[in-house]
């Protein structure tokens, strides 16, 4: 009778002993997209928050100004503040030169803010389409562009 008890206590404590402890699982930090985009461009930046990077540029007619990429839901916004960049020179006399402007540019577009008539130079592009090339391509045109309507206006 003592075997018969004997017997399971036995397999239960070798099971015990041989069983396998469930391997820790390690989580992956996901990173935001916009950082993967922009990590990928090569170029130097600096992340604001999840959806804000700001790469600084340089030009030959600016010494330096910001390229802002936004992530607002499923739009990539990529632009430049031109009334920052050429402080106290842009007011209503050069609308018409820049209007004109927009037919010169592929991707980039000019506009202006209602409600302090900031002047932008901005691209939109959508998160469907976005490529790390493709936003390279964007971030580099609107800085030239940049750099190039600030040459013309200075």
């Amino acid at each position: 009778m003592k075997k018969c008890i004997l017997v399971p206590i036995l397999l239960l404590a070798m099971g015990a002993a041989f069983a396998q402890t469930k391997p820790k699982t390690t989580v992956k930090q996901s990173v935001p997209e916009l950082t993967r985009l922009i990590t990928g461009t090569g170029l130097p930046y600096k992340m604001v928050n999840d959806s804000v990077a700001v790469i600084p540029y340089e030009g030959e007619n600016i010494a330096s100004y910001n390229v802002v990429v936004q992530k607002i839901n499923d739009l990539y916004i990529v632009y430049t503040n031109l009334t920052e960049a050429l402080p106290g020179k842009m007011d209503s006399t050069k609308y018409e030169y820049l209007l004109f402007q927009n037919n010169n540019f592929d991707i980039v577009k000019i506009g202006i803010n209602a409600d302090d008539n900031a002047v932008y130079l901005r691209a939109d592009v959508y998160k469907a389409s976005i490529t790390t090339a493709l936003l390279t391509r964007i971030i580099k045109q609107v800085a030239n562009v940049t750099n190039i309507i600030v040459g013309d206006l200075k």
